[in-house]
């Protein structure tokens, strides 16, 4: 098993088990309010912050796989020649815009360190963490595109 199917195989786990706490979460919080008539109040900001963290895994995941909406329709008219040579720009305006995500992140995180959720009374520069994180697993994965695409320029 290489680095890359681990890593893979820990994100599936890590949406799995996201998307199973926020389902329970929700679904006690309708039966407490419907059936005893009481909210859980900090069930629903966890849920909203499962979510996010949900939505920024799931991207970096889909990056990963290749699941991602992709319009090729003129790159993949090109000769091999220029297609690797779109790719490999393509992959350094991604890690420019991955380098500022990772940046603006972390200034984000540092940011909110002090501010804390209402109900929960979590940081919300844990909450914020995700998205440096997304954007590093993005990076390590577009480092590997670029890899490949310049080894296949050399060999060809």
């Amino acid at each position: 098993m290489t680095v890359k199917d681990l890593l893979s195989r820990i994100l599936e786990v890590i949406m799995v088990v996201i998307l199973s706490t926020m389902v329970m979460l929700v679904f006690g919080n309708v039966v407490a309010r419907y059936v005893f008539n009481s909210a859980i109040t900090w069930a629903e900001e966890v849920s909203r912050f499962l979510f996010v963290w949900l939505t920024f895994v799931g991207a970096s995941f889909g990056l990963q796989k290749g699941l991602h909406l992709g319009m090729d329709m003129i790159v993949s008219r090109l000769q091999p020649r220029t297609r690797n040579i779109v790719e490999v720009v393509n992959s350094l305006i991604i890690l420019v815009f991955l380098s500022v995500w990772i940046v603006g992140g972390i200034h984000l995180i540092e940011a909110n360190l002090t501010f804390m959720s209402p109900a929960t009374g979590f940081s919300m520069g844990l909450v914020y963490m995700i998205g440096p994180l997304a954007a590093i697993l993005m990076t390590f994965e577009t480092i590997g595109r670029l890899t490949a695409t310049i080894k296949t320029m050399r060999r060809g």
